[in-house]
């Protein structure tokens, strides 16, 4: 019985034979564009948001915040969630989630609404990327992960790089609701193609589910702290708020040390190349991040662009 159930299971030097693999591959890459799309495209309509949800423009901004918050706080965590449920099963129940707050995102009419939504969507992005990896090793040989690998970071680029530009023809031609739901349809074409990724392999490990909280609530100290701490009326809190994720992440490093299963990859990061490596990266995503936010501001409201021509000058970026 064993040796008649291995085709359907492949190992992971073996991977999914040839054409499920490149089904899989396509029903992976949809999820990825899909994610990276919702990620980055709500950026050039956030003036519109802002004027007909009658709110600041730095509270406008948490529409975004709050959807990359709530996504890294729960990577980690679902990860570590993954081996019990298995990798298929939590993905897709990501999409079915970010589907279903996606389709809601069409009826939303205050801001309260909006950012709750938002959450939902970030949620269940983070379900599924937070398995992407792992699926990927089962579904490549071992000799072609590496171009499997790089293939993933060209449809990540490619759906950051087109996002701003299709966000501003949706606000400049249809309802700002529908930046939310433009990327909804790789979802469900994600769904449809579920049944050839790899089949759900449960691990019985004893993984480090505390963890997984505790990096998740560091990351939320941290990054609320950081933009607390940016305005004038709640710089204080901010602060604390920083410095407490700041401890929390020294004590969370040395806890995961003694670990014989540690949720972080505390061997990596006490590599400086490595280390200076992701700190570089975090960086230039900060970077990048703030810029595309403020610009479409400044190319509205100061230089008079519209929100498709916006969309058009972010391209670049």
């Amino acid at each position: 019985m064993s040796k008649a159930s291995a085709p359907d299971q492949p190992s992971v030097q073996d991977g999914l034979p040839m054409p499920r693999r490149a089904w899989a591959v396509a029903a992976i890459s949809f999820g990825m564009a899909l994610f990276v799309m919702d990620g980055n495209i709500a950026n050039v309509a956030l003036p519109t948001i802002a004027r007909e949800l009658k709110v600041s423009e730095g509270a406008v901004t948490n529409v975004v915040t709050i959807y990359q918050l709530v996504m890294v706080m729960v990577l980690l965590p679902f990860a570590a969630l993954g081996d019990r449920l298995g990798h298929r099963r939590l993905y897709q129940s990501g999409l079915v989630l970010f589907f279903a707050t996606s389709a809601f995102c069409l009826f939303v009419d205050n801001f309260v609404e909006l950012l709750v939504l938002r959450a939902g969507q970030a949620l269940g992005a983070g379900m599924a990327l937070s398995v992407t990896a792992a699926m990927l090793r089962e579904i490549y040989p071992a000799h072609r992960l590496g171009s499997g690998l790089g293939f993933n970071s060209v449809i990540v680029a490619s759906a950051a790089a087109v996002s701003p530009t299709l966000g501003g023809f949706v606000v400049a031609h249809l309802a700002w609701q529908y930046v939310f739901v433009l990327a909804a349809p790789l979802a469900l074409l994600s769904l449809l193609l579920g049944r050839v990724l790899p089949e759900p392999h449960v691990r019985s490990v004893a993984n480090d589910y505390a963890g997984g909280v505790w990096s998740a609530l560091t990351v939320a100290l941290l990054i609320i702290g950081l933009q607390l701490s940016t305005h004038s009326s709640s710089i204080a809190a901010g602060i604390a708020m920083a410095l407490a994720g700041v401890i929390s992440a020294v004590l969370l490093v040395r806890r995961e040390r003694r670990r014989e299963r540690p949720i972080l990859p505390v061997d990596l990061l006490a590599k400086p190349v490595f280390g200076l490596s992701l700190l570089a990266a975090i960086a230039v995503f900060c970077a990048i991040g703030a810029v595309m936010i403020a610009l479409p501001f400044r190319f509205e409201q100061t230089l008079g662009y519209a929100p498709d021509e916006v969309g058009l000058l972010l391209l670049p970026f």
